[in-house]
């Protein structure tokens, strides 16, 4: 049985994982730890210095920039979908992390009609632990009251 009370979370989310933080009763804990589908670099053998298979392209540019960047763009899309599952549809998300990342994510569910109703708040944090990143969301929600 559902409370009326909306559903308050934290989201910490860089390029490597994402961590969801319940805040319920003024109390906070991990909810659950999603691993990012992002992948760095892949070298593969030969693969030169320009990021060209095999050395310079004889004839022209390459398209490992297109496809690496398609690679990027198709990961990132996976890994926002995957988060957004996971947004309750009516309740507050405190969304926390490092770059921009964050940023990107908050115009997805700002776009996303389903999660129109959500309430997005940002906050920039380079580092830190889970402990510090619920008392964070414990004091967000605490000072809110």
């Amino acid at each position: 049985m559902e409370s009326n009370e909306s559903k308050k979370i934290g989201l910490w989310m860089d390029q490597s994982h994402a961590i969801f933080v319940s805040c319920q009763n003024n109390e906070a804990y991990v909810m659950e730890e999603i691993e990012s589908p992002l992948e760095s670099h892949v070298r593969f053998p030969g693969e030169g210095s320009d990021m060209t298979r095999f050395g310079t392209a004889l004839g022209g540019t390459s398209n490992n920039e297109n496809k690496k960047n398609n690679t990027y763009t198709n990961q990132l899309k996976k890994y926002f979908n995957q988060l957004k599952k996971k947004i309750p549809a009516k309740g507050e998300v405190l969304l926390v992390g490092p770059g921009v990342l964050k940023n990107q994510f908050f115009k997805q569910v700002s776009e996303n009609k389903n999660l129109s109703s959500v309430k997005i708040h940002m906050k920039d944090v380079d580092k830190m632990t889970i402990n510090q990143l619920c008392a964070m969301v414990r004091e967000h929600y605490h000072s809110k009251k």
